[in-house]
């Protein structure tokens, strides 16, 4: 057997220290897990002034028990996936917000904490919410549960719903799908303010799922499906019956078809900007047609794109989407170059009035990647 030289045993040995290191590097980023770079136990308390009235399987009431409006903060598309700088300063700003402004809700839109390995940065959301003190809801976006070393998306939603101020429930399982629920909010005198309805949007359609339904795009983008269409205009009818006539916002990940459909038909922006075309739904399953025939529903709130901040009227009901919130993925800034100042990062004020009625502010945050 011919004996190696010294040159080949070098580049043999080269080789494996290079296959151990690459070994190495996948295994600290896949499966060892990565927190949140973030000093939690020092954060301050902003308060609260609502207190959980009522729950059930695919429901809680909360009431407001301080005086003034009721302040929602909606965030999306946070994408903490424990890289240290980038999950560092989204987090930093998602709590100085939120002590700066003192909601009486928090919303996310999806796409919350993402990649692998993330019971633990779930876990330290949660806890990060209980330190401020804040009641908080929301949906998962396309992204939770996509990566191999993942928890599941159910696991999350069980994991975020075990702390005390999370009000994110999984829904009955007659809806497909692990966050399809409603929250209602109650004025001081118990009237019915409004009612949000939160709906699972999931990834991608099955390829058995594009067949059934005669898509032929390949990556076709999923959304809400026909059972929870039902369970939608089951619980309108439900919470009319217990509280007459009332108003309600859908919120949501993926934008629905119509967000698209809106934009080829010229329909004007009303506030706002739109510099990437809608990933929305390529699959309708009539929710668009129940908010119309159901009368409650005035809006509709997603994430998923970030490049987009804008909203518009179409056919009565007004498409929003809520800024965007995460520094970790594609941005303004690695998309399309942009200087800071005209970055996108914050999130989307409501202010909902005892009527139900309520107005909208996008609010940019003051400070960047410093």
């Amino acid at each position: 057997m011919k004996k190696l030289t010294k040159k080949t045993k070098l580049i043999v040995l080269c080789a494996v220290l290079a296959a151990v290191l690459i070994a190495g590097f996948i295994v600290y980023k896949a499966v060892i897990p990565q927190p949140l770079n973030y000093k939690i136990k020092s954060i301050e308390a902003a308060g609260t002034t609502v207190e959980i009235v009522e729950e059930t399987e695919d429901s809680v009431t909360i009431k407001k028990t301080g005086e003034g409006e009721f302040k929602v903060l909606m965030f999306t598309d946070m994408h903490l996936d424990g890289k240290n700088e980038t999950s560092k300063v989204t987090v930093s700003h998602l709590v100085e917000n939120i002590r700066k402004e003192k909601p009486d809700l928090v919303i996310l839109g999806g796409d919350n904490v993402t990649s692998g390995m993330n019971r633990k940065r779930a876990k330290q959301l949660g806890e990060i919410f209980e330190k401020l003190g804040v009641y908080w809801a929301g949906v998962l976006g396309n992204h939770e549960g996509d990566n191999t070393w993942s928890i599941t998306r159910t696991e999350m939603v069980e994991i975020f719903s075990s702390y005390d101020h999370c009000l994110m429930r999984r829904g009955l399982e007659s809806a497909t799908g692990d966050c399809n629920y409603s929250l209602n909010i109650l004025n001081p005198d118990g009237t019915l303010m409004q009612t949000f309805f939160f709906f699972d949007t999931f990834d991608m359609i099955s390829e058995g799922r594009r067949a059934e339904y005669g898509i032929t795009k390949n990556k076709a983008t999923d959304g809400v499906r026909a059972d929870q269409v039902s369970w939608y205009k089951t619980k309108l009818a439900e919470t009319k019956e217990k509280y007459g006539d009332f108003k309600s916002i859908v919120v949501l990940h993926i934008p629905l078809m119509q967000y698209t459909t809106a934009l080829d038909e010229n329909t004007p922006i009303i506030e706002g900007v739109n510099l990437e075309s809608p990933c929305s739904s390529d699959i309708d399953m009539g929710l668009f047609s129940a908010i119309k025939e159901g009368g409650s529903t005035k809006a509709v709130f997603c994430g998923h794109d970030h490049l987009n901040n804008y909203r518009m009227s179409y056919q009565g009901i007004l498409l929003c989407y809520i800024e965007n919130s995460g520094y970790g993925s594609y941005t303004t800034a690695s998309k399309l170059g942009y200087e800071e100042k005209d970055w996108l990062q914050g999130y989307t004020k409501l202010t909902l009035h005892a009527d139900g009625t309520f107005a909208i502010l996008n609010v940019r945050n003051s400070e960047g990647m410093e």
